[in-house]
């Protein structure tokens, strides 16, 4: 079977970040330069990314056009996806928060690996019912951690530079990017 890969993980490092050298965003990705490069421009003729050459360095950056919010709302499901294909137990967490209303996302250690995670950490807006939570917690014998706010406003800078930088949305997307870039 032929696996499909998409380029959307190559904008990752770029998320809600400033301008980044091409070797540091190779890095992160773990991928060579010129396959980063090639990726990027492609993005640049759509107009969602911006190069900037300073001296002999090559940096990018993603750019605000009209269909950012769209741009990024791909990108953030194909992580999701990805994440919940490499390990097992996010994608039952996930299968289970899919059932609530509210926008949710995980945030912290448990976006890289729920099992080294000490907890999972979910910030949730809006009423809903705990008890699935904790039955969850239960049946997973994992620990979680909720943030539940009224609104996104209720949350402080520092949570929200943590949660900026790593960071899961299940549901509702385009209100939690447009709190994210804000």
């Amino acid at each position: 079977m032929v696996k499909k890969v998409s380029i959307w993980s190559t904008l990752e490092p770029l998320l809600y970040s400033e301008a980044k050298h091409l070797a540091k965003i190779s890095k992160e990705l773990k991928k060579a330069h010129t396959t980063v490069r090639k990726q990027l421009a492609i993005f640049e003729k759509i107009g969602l990314v911006k190069k900037e050459k300073k001296g002999r360095q090559t940096f990018y950056k993603l750019r605000r056009i009209p269909l950012f919010i769209d741009y990024l709302t791909i990108l953030e499901k194909e992580k999701l996806i990805r994440r919940c294909r490499e390990e097992l137990v996010l994608k039952e967490i996930v299968e289970c928060l899919h059932s609530f209303n509210n926008p949710i996302l995980v945030f912290g250690s448990a976006v890289d690996s729920v099992k080294k995670a000490r907890d999972v950490d979910l910030l949730v807006v809006g009423k809903f019912n705990i008890e699935k939570i904790k039955l969850l917690e239960k049946r997973l014998n994992l620990k979680f951690h909720v943030i539940n706010v009224r609104s996104l406003r209720e949350i402080n800078e520092a949570l929200k530079k943590e949660i900026t930088k790593k960071h899961l949305i299940v549901q509702g997307s385009e209100e939690l990017i447009k709190w994210l870039i804000s």
